[in-house]
């Protein structure tokens, strides 16, 4: 993380982080899951999800790195997967499952999504982002 940010700034952006390498990590765990579960029926469809889950997740831990690291072009990609992962949260809202992570992995999503969001977006981080913007551009 970037010394010269303000406290606030620094665990506003370590929060994100912090909740963007767990959502990476469990897509990436998906990803495996998924690529253990193909079958002869649908080695394509598999193989190409599971690498797009991987590519997701990956993209998602460089975004969290860059942004421990003070990089504020870190904040487009995070900002883009979370809306994603707002609206992906929202479509299976209704989804009926047996398994109780089923019926609420949506919601911890949603949740996870709207924290990110909000500390990422928080101006006490637009403010930073911009003045330090301002003194690299001069």
């Amino acid at each position: 993380m970037s010394d010269t940010w303000p406290p606030t700034v620094r665990r506003l952006l370590t929060v994100a982080a912090a909740v963007v390498t767990v959502e990476a990590l469990a897509v990436i765990a998906l990803a495996v899951a998924d690529l253990g579960s193909i079958n002869g029926e649908r080695v394509a469809v598999g193989v190409g999800v599971a690498v797009f889950f991987l590519l997701y997740g990956g993209t998602q831990l460089v975004a969290a790195v860059l942004l421990l690291r003070g990089r504020h072009g870190a904040r487009g990609p995070i900002v883009m997967t979370q809306l994603l992962q707002l609206l992906i949260a929202w479509s299976l809202r209704n989804v009926d499952g047996d398994v109780l992570a089923v019926r609420y992995l949506p919601l911890g999503a949603g949740l996870a999504a709207l924290v990110v969001l909000v500390c990422v977006l928080a101006p006490p981080v637009n403010r930073a982002i911009v003045e330090r913007a301002a003194s690299e551009g001069s």
